[in-house]
């Protein structure tokens, strides 16, 4: 080294200074991740909620476009008629057409229920239109999770939506509905709607 040079560098400021500029950019760029995955994470569930709803709707449009107007004799004596929602609590029971014929169903009939469960579940159940829902628990399936509530709404022959069916004070309980309107409200706010027109009948 020559005699008179200086030797230069980083002064304990400028070290200070430039580690709590990282230390800023590194939060920054950390909160930004988290950002992006949260969003990622939300699109993935909401997509994966979306598809489940969408299959609910494939099954629940089968089973109304199928309605037959036959009544549901349960074999202990109560008759059902062939469309009854429940007045007390969302449920719907109707008889569907376009099953298989079987040795033990041979019109290929069968008894759909749908209810909303403890647990907040949209479930469907189906049985033999031969079978008795009282001494057979039927086939079960649950449609979509985290259900808030489920809303029926039924075309009358007066033009007029109704959530009872057969209407109120209706002395014709094997009336079909012509069209039948579905709304599903989800916990997490989510509302999907669907309306269902030409109603089947034998």
């Amino acid at each position: 080294m020559r005699a008179g040079s200086t030797q230069k560098g980083f002064t304990l400021i400028e070290v200070a200074v430039s580690l709590g500029l990282l230390a800023v950019m590194s939060v920054m760029a950390y909160q930004a991740l988290t950002m992006v995955l949260d969003t990622n994470e939300r699109s993935r569930d909401l997509s994966i909620e979306q598809q489940r709803l969408m299959r609910a709707w494939k099954i629940i449009g089968r089973d109304l476009l199928h309605i037959r107007g036959r009544p549901f004799f349960d074999g202990l004596g109560k008759t059902e008629g062939p469309y009854e929602t429940d007045p007390s609590e969302f449920g719907l029971r109707f008889s569907r057409g376009g099953g298989p014929m079987l040795e033990t169903n041979p019109s290929g009939v069968s008894r759909i229920y749908y209810t909303i469960n403890a647990k907040q579940q949209l479930l469907r159940t189906s049985w033999a239109i031969t079978a008795s829902p009282r001494v057979i628990e039927g086939t079960r399936t649950i449609l979509i999770d985290e259900v808030e509530e489920v809303i029926a709404e039924h075309l009358s022959s007066e033009g007029r939506f109704t959530r009872d069916w057969p209407p109120v004070n209706s002395n014709q309980k094997t009336l079909l509905p012509r069209m039948i309107k579905i709304t599903i409200l989800l916990t997490n706010g989510m509302t999907s709607s669907r309306l269902f027109p030409g109603v089947v009948s034998d």
